[in-house]
């Protein structure tokens, strides 16, 4: 068994218990809420990373982007304040970096998408539970009310230390892995705030309901699209190398 199971079955039961200590003080339905998009999480974990073992995610990628895609075009159409600037502009930047997305599942090596879903996940997962247990100061309130800054540090500090963990799945030094630990969390808040700011900006709270207590296919799956499609830009551009590979 690929060692990421080890890892994420550990993460999850860590983060049970901060599930658990964070919802000792909410309300029933607010904790009902939070156990539901916990399971969900966990199940579209394993799918996720079982269709990138299996040389699969492109397939997973392209139904993730088309629900997204999907979600954000109604998201607008019914959305009141309508105005061609606006659709030109949420359209563009969604389009730019979705494209990042498909190409990333496409021809990025399958151990560079294990490694950036891994820490994805762990930033996504210890930023929610560290922000929900320590969470004092509001970070962005006029976009994300719910995240904290207690909840980036944490996400980050475990995204940097997961990075360390992994590094020789795609034979990084130490020091290159704390870097690209910092820097994906960096993009996967990025990506989270940025759906964010598109709800904002259509006065809506989640994008559907298809998938239980996630808000939806891009509230979902923000963090994984920005940060996949910003490592293909870097691989690309920086690397300008195929088949991709992060440091042989």
């Amino acid at each position: 068994m690929h060692p990421i199971f080890y890892y994420i079955f550990f993460y999850l039961f860590v983060s049970g218990i901060g599930m658990y200590i964070g919802n000792r003080k909410v309300s029933p339905p607010v904790k009902k809420q939070r156990w539901l998009k916990y399971f969900a999480y966990t199940l579209i974990t394993a799918i996720i990373t079982t269709s990138i073992l299996f040389e699969k995610f492109f397939y997973v990628a392209v139904i993730v982007l088309s629900v997204a895609t999907f979600e954000l075009v109604r998201a607008n159409f019914y959305f009141e304040g309508k105005g061609i600037y606006r659709w030109v502009f949420v359209l563009l930047i969604f389009g730019i970096i979705a494209l990042g997305f498909f190409y990333f599942s496409k021809t990025v090596t399958a151990p560079v998408q294990l490694f950036v879903y891994f820490l994805v996940f762990t930033f996504d997962a210890f930023s929610q539970i560290t922000g929900q247990i320590c969470g004092r100061h509001s970070l962005l309130p006029n976009i994300s009310p719910s995240k904290t800054v207690e909840g980036l540090i944490g996400g980050t500090i475990f995204c940097i230390l997961s990075a360390v963990l992994a590094h020789n799945w795609i034979n990084a030094s130490l020091s290159t892995s704390i870097f690209i630990g910092g820097a994906i969390a960096f993009t996967a808040f990025c990506g989270d705030m940025l759906a964010s700011y598109f709800k904002r900006i259509v006065k809506i709270k989640d994008y559907s309901n298809f998938l239980p207590g996630q808000g939806g296919f891009l509230d979902r799956f923000d963090s994984l699209i920005m940060t996949g499609a910003m490592c293909y830009f870097f691989l690309q551009f920086v690397f300008k190398e195929q088949p991709y590979s992060l440091l042989r």
